[in-house]
């Protein structure tokens, strides 16, 4: 049995408030208000990451498509160069282009490409037989095609690129791209008076 006086004791601070220090208070509120903001940061630079990789990703799918292209276009020109006088440094240029190194890089290198794609064509055309012929009519179309494969990627590209490009100019998204260091990516872009810029002679 307990005693009644000790009933007493057990129940003598019911109804109250519990004893907190204001010091205790404080240091609560404070790592409670400071954890939210550390936490949306994290995932906001993870966001920012993954983000980051689908560009590359794509930036990459590009470059494999522009290797195709200038490999292609090689072989075309070895196919031709029998009936087709080609300047050596045009050979050169194209077997010796730096691939990767970025949206610039690679927009330069397609300038190179295109160029030299249109000028074999239109050096064949003064070619009936050279037209003609299976290997080269082959060669055409896996070119065509890996134009078409390059417009595809680029347009993946641009999209990431674009995602990107918003969300490290928008607060809070623009705080954590601050703290990794991001920056503003180049589009893929390809104009006309860029192409003309080229020139390359045979």
């Amino acid at each position: 049995m307990i005693a009644p006086n000790k009933r007493q004791d057990l129940n003598k601070n019911a109804d109250t408030s519990p004893k907190v220090s204001a010091f205790g208070k404080f240091f609560w509120y404070l790592t409670f208000i400071l954890i939210i903001p550390l936490f949306i940061h994290i995932g906001n630079v993870n966001k920012l990451k993954k983000m980051d990789t689908k560009v590359l990703e794509s930036e990459s799918g590009i470059d494999v498509q522009l290797k195709r292209r200038r490999d292609t276009l090689i072989k075309l020109m070895d196919t031709v160069k029998g009936s087709i006088n080609f300047e050596k440094s045009t050979l050169e240029q194209v077997t010796n282009m730096r691939m990767g190194g970025g949206a610039k890089t690679m927009m330069e290198n397609n300038k190179v490409l295109d160029q030299v794609s249109r000028n074999i064509m239109l050096q064949v055309e003064k070619y009936p037989d050279i037209k003609s012929t299976e290997l080269f009519q082959s060669m055409s179309r896996s070119i065509n095609e890996i134009e078409e494969d390059i417009a595809a990627s680029r347009r993946i590209y641009n999209s990431n690129v674009s995602t990107f490009n918003q969300s490290i100019q928008v607060w809070p998204l623009n705080v954590a791209g601050s703290s990794i260091k991001a920056k503003i990516k180049y589009f893929f872009e390809i104009t006309e008076e860029d192409r003309a810029d080229v020139k390359i002679g045979f």
